[in-house]
């Protein structure tokens, strides 16, 4: 038995449990025109009513591809996934006819998507061996980092031009002195 979460556009959410689960063959019927309402397990709803199918107790998978899909409610769903199309899925979300998309072993209605964001994974670090354990030694308090110390400036004597000396009465001025009478 598998359960489902079925999310519906007015807000209310039902716990299926079905048989057998799978995303593509009832995200098909979700969007077969000639149908009104699809049968879930033993639950029936209207196929436009669908907001969104997620499988509650999947075994976890081991995919290629990590997303997280953002829904207009404001959720962030995190998806494993070997088959993500990101060209697919775009035509299938802009596509008028659609009303559900899959993505991973979940199902969207396409007006519910607001992004679709691969997640990059960090590459870990190989694990180094094993050292033997060193005993702790206490730890010294860490000291606040403390500015840089400035000594202040020596004052310097003040610089005066060189003088030269010249004799006395060879200053270069040249005075008369004239008397009246």
């Amino acid at each position: 038995m598998q359960t489902i979460e079925i999310h519906t556009q007015g807000g209310l959410k039902n716990t299926v449990q079905t048989e057998n689960y799978n995303a593509q063959v009832l995200n098909d019927k979700l969007n077969d025109k000639d149908l009104i309402t699809v049968l879930i397990g033993d639950f029936i709803i209207q196929r436009i009513d669908v907001k969104r199918i997620l499988p509650i107790n999947l075994p976890t998978v081991e995919g290629t591809t990590k997303l997280k899909v953002h829904t207009n409610g404001g959720k962030e769903i995190e998806i494993i996934t070997n088959d993500y199309d990101p060209i697919f899925l775009n035509e299938q979300l802009n596509n008028n006819n659609t009303v559900t998309v899959v993505i991973g072993d979940y199902i969207f209605s396409r007006i519910d998507v607001k992004q679709v964001v691969p997640v990059k994974e960090e590459p870990k670090e190989p694990e180094q061996p094993e050292q033997p354990e060193q005993p702790e030694q206490p730890e010294q308090p860490e000291q606040p980092e403390q500015p840089p110390v400035t000594e202040p400036e020596k004052p310097t004597d003040p610089v005066t031009p060189p003088t030269t000396e010249e004799p006395p009465g060879e200053t270069g001025e040249h005075t008369e002195t004239t008397e009246q009478l």
